[in-house]
């Protein structure tokens, strides 16, 4: 059994182990707290920084979707402005014909309709001019010459199968049905040609009621005129003094005129 000296040494030296464990665990403490009192700055600098990114994203996109507002209001204005100049320049074309001339080719019924849509443009802005009414009537001219052309084919075609359906020889069941088939084709043909005539005689009213076109028409009379004056000045630049006196002599009234001469100079 062990004195109590001994005893006394063993408690005090538990009691200092004691005391050591016990400061090591209020440094470790210390330390731990030094550590979040040091982490929470940064993280509180870290959470700001992220704040202030998430608030400048969304100024940036708020200012991105500002911009597309006003780009988008501004070609919508650009889209209504350009819609009103159309509006308008519709409104300023004449009114049309009801019906197209569908019978002429697609090139010639193209510039039949583009130089129609200048000629409207023209007269109703006051600024008509000859050489567009000029244009314009040849480009009416070409296509009076193909219905023509297209009217006598299809009434010569009709004609031809006409008379086919008479002959005894085409009555059979296939035959006779092809060509009623195409006989109503062509008188389909020939309606539309008459409405395209209609359209034609139209506009050619309404192109012949215009100052310009009359204009142009008294212009061509004096160019004509002009031109057989020039003709005749120049025949009768060539012909000499005695082809002139032998086609004065060789003309009736010239011996009528010069026998009643005669007759009176006695007198």
């Amino acid at each position: 059994m062990d004195s109590p000296p001994h005893q006394l040494a063993l408690i005090v030296l538990l009691l200092v182990a004691l005391a050591a464990l016990f400061l090591a665990l209020l440094r470790g403490r210390c330390r731990c707290r030094e550590g979040e009192a040091h982490q929470l700055p940064e993280q509180a600098e870290a959470g700001a920084g992220l704040a202030e990114g998430e608030e400048g994203g969304r100024e940036r996109r708020k200012r991105r979707k500002a911009r597309r507002r006003q780009r988008k209001g501004a070609g919508d204005d650009d889209a209504a402005g350009g819609e009103g100049d159309e509006a308008l320049q519709l409104q300023l074309l004449r009114r049309r014909p009801r019906f197209p001339l569908a019978s002429v080719a697609g090139a010639l019924q193209r510039r039949i309709t583009a130089r129609y849509d200048d000629l409207a443009r023209a007269s109703q802005a006051h600024s008509l001019t000859i050489h567009q009414v000029h244009e314009f009537i040849n480009c009416l001219v070409d296509a009076r010459n193909e219905l023509l052309h297209k009217s006598e084919m299809v009434q010569r075609s009709c004609r031809i199968k006409k008379a086919l359906l008479s002959n005894p020889c085409s009555r059979r069941a296939n035959s006779y049905d092809r060509l009623c088939e195409q006989v109503h084709k062509l008188e389909a043909e020939h309606k539309r040609l008459k409405k395209d005539a209609d359209i034609y005689n139209y506009i050619q009213e309404q192109l012949q009621m215009s100052q310009s076109y009359k204009l142009l028409i008294e212009l061509s009379a004096l160019v004509e005129k002009a031109e057989r004056e020039d003709a005749l000045a120049a025949e009768a630049a060539e012909m000499t003094f005695e082809e002139l006196l032998a086609q004065e002599k060789s003309d009736a009234a010239f011996w009528q005129r010069h026998r009643k001469l005669t007759s009176i100079l006695p007198k």
